[in-house]
């Protein structure tokens, strides 16, 4: 989640009110009772407010404690399958182990949990633009967007009141759910795994639950082995003639089952054998292990009264095992730098010094030739950090502008769908200006329903000033929507119509020509298929083609898109705020032949890529050599996971996750350009030296079918300039995905660290094809040297709550 780095004034704010007399001062209510004025402290009326505010948390406390208890008692809900498809379910939601179930489906008892942690959003229907609510009232739906997925739950009460109940209710156990994470709480861990081992629901496991638990957490251990744990951890020894371990001998269970050496032996040593570490011993490991040189006495007090558990050891400044545990794993100590996770870079700069996040095709969720569109494409990008969109825009039926990949088999979605979601969820994520990327097909009749959408739903978040006068800055611009498309000149923009040039527009659009050989949109689920997409009316004008264009879209176009020619034209082109729109082809060509020129371009002005049109499969180009060359708009397709896509998290997880990344600035001198290709040197090289010690609860590849136990290995990659890019692969461990321990070193030297991004990716070696399970990604810049752990994240870029990589990292210059 976006954070932005704020520096207080240090002045408090307090609204001076008595609790007899709305409205009057202390003084004013005094004097009316004939008496002097009683004078309080700032600290008594602080106290006050604090009161106030105490009652009112605890009345919402009392409210929810309410609120969760009848939804613990169930309610009847419908599963919107589709338009037509309702299923009527009992449904629970169980904040004591965090799992929302139902009942009522032929299978017997309680069905599949949705654990809360799985779940990402929950939306009120009137808020979601899915086909399958266009039938049912809305304002009693709801949906839950899964994790992992592109998918929709989609669920409806009986009555408006109950919808909100339990809107309310699970938005709240997320909340839990997400502070328990935050906290590095053992009682979710172990509450997760307990739940995933007591299949039957009755809050007991025996043995056959936990070696079947064991083996869906990748551990093969020995039956013998995990016997004599059961037995120490069973200290009732029998229910109804059975061993089994209840909920407190589970938690003894499991902290033997994930005790890490690795760690006790890096406390041992730094401790100096004792079995707690004072003061004085944290702050030598963290000067020492973790080169933070920074901190004092007073910082590690504060550190051990946060980390440590036992509360006899925190009440001497003492940090056991336990707590020196938590400390490591928890976030602050991660491999990314917490200084990072929040604005830390100059955002007055113009826009073009800046890399920004940035879509493809926006709307598709699989290919580009038949495949689906979904306004949910532009939401789960917006609230990625993309701060890009496109909108292919069409004529479509009863007057109303479609989005979709022309001249195919995509399904279309309304443009006014896209612009009510867009203003819903643009600044989610960051406060940071997104920009409408208009690819517009439409008659002239269209672009001016177009606009009007655009203002009757944005209205003034649309940056549209009379005369674009200097390239506005990401600061300017915040909570403001950016249009880019064609400009009318300002000689035309009183006309109710007038021309301008296309010549870049079919390239751009990468869709087929409107020919005899184009595809048929005739896919009958479509409730816009009728129509037959209209692009806008085309002129030979001077044997130039030339389109129409709406003056009122043109107001409100400030990106202005142009044509371009060659490096030279397009770095003296007059004109602010100006964008190029080149394919990853013609890029690449550019690199070859010109590249400082290709820089040069961008020092002021835009320029905007996108993958080839022969991507049909929605694929990705390497987004690395066009950021190297200054190429700030760099759009993938979002909808596809792989390497281009975590390269891209990497990349954009710097500066708070704000979308916003601020360009080297030898990217913006000619003369310091050749630092790239390495034909200008500087002293500026970096050795990193990586170990790879161990991985926690590593999960088996998605949608796997085997059952055995994965056998996991782990790359490194480096990506960035040219003469940078390296990898290595640690060897692969055997049957264990649940604390593999690798003890491997490798070596890089990085000559260009502000451009570098490395990938860590592991795999389950498999015969044939190595199974992707999980990737974590980051610029160089923002390693944190030591003894760090990082967690894994899925093929869509969603975090794994319980899997990690644990490492040592050691840098310094060469």
């Amino acid at each position: 989640m976006f954070k932005r780095k704020h520096h207080s004034d240090g002045v408090a704010h307090h609204n001076q009110r008595t609790s007899g007399m709305p409205g009057n001062s202390p003084q004013t209510a005094s004097k009316a009772n004939g008496k002097a004025p009683p004078k309080r402290s700032w600290e008594e009326w602080e106290e006050r407010r604090r009161m106030d505010q105490r009652v009112k948390e605890l009345k919402t406390n009392v409210e929810l404690e309410r609120l969760l208890a009848e939804l613990a008692e169930g309610h009847t809900l419908y599963k919107v399958k589709s338009s037509t498809k309702l299923l009527q379910r009992q449904f629970f939601l169980d904040t004591k182990n965090m799992v929302m179930y139902y009942k009522g489906s032929r299978r017997k008892g309680r069905n599949t949990d949705l654990p809360i942690s799985k779940i990402r959003e929950v939306r009120e229907g009137e808020k979601d633009f899915s086909k399958k609510l266009n039938s049912v009232d809305k304002q009693m739906c709801f949906g839950l967007v899964l994790r992992g997925s592109h998918k929709v739950m989609y669920l409806m009460a009986s009555r408006q009141e109950i919808r909100d109940m339990w809107v309310r209710g699970l938005r709240y156990a997320m909340q839990m759910d997400h502070l328990a994470e935050q906290r590095n709480e053992m009682d979710k861990k172990v509450r997760d795994a307990f739940n995933l081992a007591d299949k039957n629901g009755d809050n007991a496991l025996d043995m056959e639950e936990i070696m079947k638990l064991l083996k869906t957490l990748n551990a093969d251990i020995k039956r013998k082995y995990v016997q004599d744990m059961f037995e120490k951890a069973d200290t009732r020894k029998t229910n109804k003639g059975k061993a089994t371990l209840d909920r407190d001998e589970f938690v003894r269970f499991y902290n033997m089952l994930t005790n890490r050496p690795e760690l006790e032996e890096i406390f041992l040593r730094y401790s100096r054998g004792k079995g707690f570490m004072a003061t004085k011993d944290v702050l030598g490991f963290l000067r020492e292990g973790q080169k933070m040189h920074d901190v004092d006495d007073e910082y590690c007090s504060g550190l051990i009264k946060h980390c440590e558990p036992a509360g006899t050891s925190k009440t001497n400044n003492q940090l056991t095992m336990a707590g020196f545990k938590n400390f490591l794993e928890s976030d602050r100590q991660f491999l990314f730098k917490p200084a990072h996770a929040v604005v830390y870079q100059d955002m007055t700069r113009p826009f073009t010094h800046y890399f920004v996040a940035s879509s493809h095709n926006t709307y598709l969720a699989e290919d580009q030739l038949k495949g689906p569109s979904k306004v949910e494409m532009y939401i789960a990008a917006l609230t990625k950090g993309c701060r890009c969109v496109e909108l292919d825009c069409w004529d479509g039926s009863d007057d109303e502008p479609v989005i979709y990949h022309g001249h195919t088999l995509t399904s279309k979605i309304l443009f006014k769908d896209v612009v009510h979601a867009i203003k819903e969820y643009a600044f989610k994520t960051s406060p940071y200006p997104v920009t409408l990327s208009l690819e517009n097909h439409c008659s002239i009749e269209q672009q001016s329903v177009m606009a009007r959408h655009l203002k009757d739903i944005l209205g003034d978040m649309i940056w549209a000033p009379d005369e674009v006068t200097a390239i506005p800055s990401p600061e300017q611009l915040m909570r403001k929507i950016v249009l880019k498309g064609k400009k009318l000149p300002y000689a035309a923009e009183a006309a109710d119509e007038a021309l301008v040039s296309d010549e870049d527009e079919a390239a751009e659009s990468g869709v087929p020509s409107n020919n005899n050989n184009s595809l048929n949109n005739n896919d009958s689920s479509n409730n816009n298929d009728a129509v037959t997409p209209t692009p806008h009316v085309v002129k030979s004008h001077g044997g130039h083609k030339k389109i129409k264009l709406s003056p009122a879209l043109s107001n409100m176009t400030t990106m202005k898109s142009v044509h371009f020619k060659d490096p030279e034209q397009a770095a003296s082109l007059g004109g602010h705020f100006l964008v190029y729109s080149l394919g990853e082809n013609k890029v690449e060509k550019l690199m070859g032949t010109s590249a400082m020129g290709l820089n040069v371009v961008t020092h002021s002005k835009l320029i905007r890529t996108y993958p080839a049109g022969t991507r049909t499969d929605s694929s990705n180009y390497n987004p690395v050599p066009m950021w190297n060359h200054g190429c700030q708009v760099v759009a993938l397709n979002y909808q596809t996971g792989g390497e281009a896509m975590q390269l891209n998290h990497g990349r954009f997880r710097d500066n708070g996750g704000c979308g916003y990344v601020l360009k080297p600035n030898f990217l913006l001198a000619e003369e310091m350009f050749g630092i790239v290709n390495g034909t200008v040197s500087r002293n500026l090289t970096k050795m990193m030296k990586l170990t790879i010690i161990s991985g926690s609860q590593i999960p088996k590849p998605k949608d796997s079918k085997k059952g055995e136990v994965i056998d996991p290995f782990i790359k490194v990659e480096v990506h960035g300039a040219p003469n940078d890019n390296a990898e290595y692969r640690t060897k692969v461990i055997k049957n264990n995905g649940f604390n593999p321990r690798w003890y491997e070193n490798c070596v890089f030297t990085v000559r260009v660290p502000e451009l570098a991004i490395v990938r860590f990716v592991v795999k389950d070696e498999d015969r044939g094809y190595d199974d992707f399970i999980g990737y974590y990604s980051l610029p160089f810049s923002s390693m944190q040297e030591g003894y760090r752990h990082f967690p894994l994240f899925d093929i869509y870029g969603d975090r794994y709550t319980q899997s990690h990589i644990f490492v040592h990292v050691s840098i310094s210059n060469v």
